[in-house]
């Protein structure tokens, strides 16, 4: 299993390539929902060919509430167990279901506050 921090931010498109030149890398995997999209649903950027950053678009502008921890799993059978415990009087956001960039895919907050995003490649 491998972690990533992942962001929610608004402007995505121009916060990847702000990273990207912070961190000294052109490579990233970008993903939009729609190709009309001027934002990003998903983003990553790869330094040294793994990812150190994932970001998401949002609207929020809370501060703080911006970040969540992102864990890869090497087996979904590690993902279903991580997710079943996790999810007990949790808020979820997305349950566990494949998506575009993930064999398997949940999104939630624990009981605790703590924002999670569990998947598996």
């Amino acid at each position: 299993m491998r972690m990533v921090f992942m962001a929610y931010l608004t402007g995505s498109v121009e916060a990847v390539d702000f990273y990207c030149k912070a961190f000294n890398t052109e490579n990233k995997k970008c993903y939009k929902a729609a190709d009309e999209d001027d934002f990003y649903a998903h983003a990553e950027i790869i330094i040294n060919n793994r990812t150190v950053l994932a970001l998401s678009e949002s609207k929020e502008k809370d501060r703080g509430k911006n970040m969540e921890f992102w864990l890869t799993f090497d087996d979904e059978e590690s993902l279903k167990t991580a997710y079943d415990a996790l999810r007990e009087g949790a808020n979820i956001h997305q349950a566990l279901a494949p998506c575009e960039w993930s064999k398997s895919m949940a999104a939630l907050t624990d009981k605790y506050g703590i924002n999670w995003l569990l998947n598996v490649f």
